[in-house]
């Protein structure tokens, strides 16, 4: 098995059936398997996935955190890729992240470029200073170590294994978490040229995102998230 795409899924029923349809057009001649991750979902998306023939798994402890990881230790393939269930990626994504590991032999890690499939045009443009100021800032002051986003990112599974997995207790920045456990090991990149397509819903003007900006440069200076643990769940 070359892939795993692992899906971690809360109440996507919306998103998950245009994100599976795009996983499974890839146009590879090598084997890939697809994981979604039920995180104790309470609509239809359990059913959503399960139409598509795809591996489910159910993971009732709550958070991005849990589900990732739950999902990439169920994976068998050789590169893990981890995608949001909003998702699209473009028909020659895989055969693209192939092409940049067997290129970069030092490559632990591998992100692409987001863009918008769903957002008004002034957001498009704070898309734009996302990826080519906060994100440059990001892996400017980690050194290299970060800037890989959960939303399309790529890792080997034999990497993967020599490191503690995602941290399941964080809120959110557990894929910038596990960027700099794999940096260790090998290069990160945050190729521009890689494409995939996501739904604008996430990034709302507040506080929320606000926050994450935040914590995503304090990460970048220190290595630790700030005020970013889930709270215990009996």
């Amino acid at each position: 098995m070359k892939f795993s795409v692992v899906i971690p899924a809360f109440n996507e029923e919306k998103y998950l059936g245009k994100c599976l349809q795009s996983v499974l057009k890839q146009e590879v001649d090598f084997e890939y398997e697809i994981i979604v991750v039920d995180n104790n979902s309470t609509d239809k998306t359990n059913e959503v996935a399960k139409s598509f023939g795809v591996k489910v798994i159910k993971e009732m402890r709550p958070g991005v955190g849990w589900a990732r990881h739950t999902g990439t230790n169920e994976a068998v393939g050789e590169y893990v890729l981890q995608l949001d269930a909003d998702t699209i990626l473009p028909s020659d994504y895989l055969r693209n992240v192939l092409n940049n590991f067997q290129k970069h032999k030092n490559l632990s890690c591998l992100s692409g470029q987001m863009f918008f499939y769903d957002a008004p045009w002034w957001k498009d443009i704070l898309r734009f200073i996302f990826h080519r100021l906060i994100l440059w800032l990001v892996i400017l002051f980690s050194f290299g170590r970060m800037g890989a986003m959960g939303n399309n990112m790529c890792f080997k599974k034999s990497v993967y294994d020599k490191t503690t997995g995602f941290n399941p207790n964080l809120k959110f920045g557990e894929d910038m978490d596990l960027s700099k456990k794999l940096s260790k090991f090998g290069k990160v990149k945050l190729d521009m040229h890689l494409k995939c397509f996501v739904s604008v819903r996430r990034f709302k003007i507040d506080k929320k995102l606000f926050k994450y900006a935040i914590n995503s440069l304090i990460m970048a200076f220190t290595g630790v998230p700030r005020e970013n643990v889930l709270e215990k769940v009996d």
